[in-house]
């Protein structure tokens, strides 16, 4: 899925709990990446559902509520990220946003290729006329974030607090179903009453061919189905149309919403956008195999005079390139239809898109390549603060010069091992040359932690040369207890070399 869905999780755990908790989440969930979920990449779906499983084990909150919040923390991330003006004219009711979600998702499915969109649908229960969204995702498991997106947009956009039960699971059935009931809502003023006033008089004013000619992508059919009319469009890429007995579910298949084409179907669902894809080897225009199918996008209109239902409809194509590749050409469009904007606008939202894409792709790469920077920054200034005084290495870093200074009265502690050369003329082999490493790390691993310069800043550490360990106190901060520093420095050294064991002798050393 895309990397909005991801990076709104990371918001969610962020915000609420902090970045070390959103650590641990990643690494519990073998997550190995820096930065921040790319919005517009696409991620495979395993990664979510890792994310969203050790979220449930670290924070120790149930995957329903967990779910849940996060279906309330995406929708927030969807205002915030420019979504805000389109979801505010959905619906001025939740009734109407809901009844219009399918469309939104479409339209979002054609933008973000490879998208794999959800798709929604609402009936009403029978006895009540309480409003039951149905929710069909290829995704198991996710139907709290529904939960959490329902109520956050009722409770947001349309002051309404509303309460949202699954009656229907997948287990059930292919789909999941909710109930969802108004708990409060602002009061509704009645509309007034319109009388129906006949405009037109009962004689005919359009011909049939005009009629095909305005609305060359329509499609009008009988209860059986059965296909009376249709535009010229139509016509000429998919000609079997023309078949006395042709209907329309030989040439279309139902992409939302998620039910059998029938005719009471639709009638049911008459306030729905319908997407229909062609079926195979029924369009017969000149182009590629993989190119011979069309997306129409529209809605059912039914006829009661006639009992018919037109689908009036649009072919639902990305840019100029997808409607050639069809056989389709802008003049195939009415002038009157929005639908030769909206390619064009989508033509231009393409390039955007790919421009937008790319910088966000540099604009990792340029933080990836800066954390780099600043690790092996981190790495310099411990190996300059090792090897100099914390004063000079800060002027260093700022590259300041260092003016020589001189000190009148310091101390000076010298250590060595008792009989070290002999001790390495006796080891000359490997086995023995690695006994000598060994026990030299294990002397100035113990002097180090008691010249550690947090436990002991009156004390610096010079360097080592063989068994040879030197120190300074008084320098480069003056202090006037450097020598009572020293003294106490080498009987600790003493003390601590004494639990040095080498072939079951202690370590005997000699300070000066």
């Amino acid at each position: 899925m895309y990397g909005f869905v991801n990076y709104a999780l990371e918001l969610l755990v962020v915000k609420t709990f902090g970045d070390e908790t959103w650590e641990t989440i990643k690494k519990h969930a073998d997550l190995q990446m820096e930065g921040q979920f790319l919005v517009r990449q696409i991620y495979e779906d395993e990664l979510t559902y890792n994310l969203i499983s050790a979220a449930v084990n670290i924070l120790n909150i149930p995957a329903t509520a967990i779910l849940e919040l996060f279906g309330k923390t995406f929708f927030e991330f969807c205002q915030d990220s420019g979504y805000d003006k389109i979801l505010q004219v959905l619906g001025a009711t939740p009734r109407d946003f809901l009844q219009n979600l399918d469309a939104l998702h479409d339209h979002l499915g054609t933008l973000y290729p490879g998208m794999k969109a959800p798709s929604f649908r609402c009936t009403e229960r029978p006895e009540d006329g309480a409003l039951i969204l149905h929710y069909y995702s290829d995704r198991p498991g996710l139907d709290y974030i529904v939960i959490g997106i329902v109520k956050t947009v009722a409770s947001k956009l349309h002051n309404t607090e509303v309460e949202v039960e699954i009656i229907q699971t997948k287990q059930d059935s292919d789909h999941v179903q909710f109930l969802i009931t108004e708990r409060s809502a602002p009061e509704k003023r009645p509309l007034p009453q319109i009388d129906e006033i006949e405009t037109l008089s009962l004689e005919p004013k359009v011909s049939p061919a005009t009629f095909c000619r305005v609305f060359p992508f329509h499609i009008m059919f009988n209860r059986d189905m059965r296909i009376i009319q249709t535009g010229t469009t139509i016509l000429r890429i998919i000609p079997k149309v023309i078949d006395f007995d042709c209907k329309i579910t030989d040439i279309l298949d139902p992409i939302r919403p998620h039910l059998a084409l029938t005719f009471e179907n639709i009638l049911s669902h008459i306030n729905t956008i319908y997407v229909l894809k062609t079926k195979s080897g029924v369009m017969e225009v000149n182009v590629p195999p993989e190119y011979r199918y069309l997306r129409l996008k529209g809605q059912m209109l039914y006829v009661p005079e006639t009992d018919f239902v037109i689908f009036l409809c649009y072919p639902s194509v990305m840019n100029l390139d997808d409607l050639t590749r069809r056989g389709l050409y802008i003049s195939d469009i009415p002038l009157h239809d929005a639908t030769r904007d909206l390619v064009l606008m989508s033509e231009q939202f393409e390039a955007d898109y790919k421009l937008t894409r790319n910088l966000e792709l540099l604009t990792d790469k340029l933080q990836q390549t800066y954390r780099e920077l600043d690790r092996e920054k981190k790495k310099t200034d411990r190996l300059l603060y090792s090897v100099l005084p914390i004063s000079v290495a800060n002027e260093l870093r700022h590259k300041r010069p260092i003016p020589a200074k001189r000190y009148d009265c310091v101390t000076l502690l010298f250590s060595g091992i008792v009989g070290f050369s002999t001790y390495c003329a006796n080891n000359t082999d490997s086995g023995g040359a690695m006994k000598i490493v060994q026990m030299l790390n294990q002397v100035y691993t113990a002097f180090d932690v008691l010249t550690d310069p947090v436990k002991n800043p009156n004390i610096y550490k010079v360097e080592t040369v063989g068994d040879k360990y030197m120190a300074v106190s008084g320098l480069p901060e003056p202090c006037t207890t450097h020598a009572k520093d020293m003294a106490r420095l080498a009987l600790d050294m003493m003390d601590m070399v004494k639990e040095i064991l080498d072939d079951g002798e202690p370590v005997v050393l000699t300070c000066c």
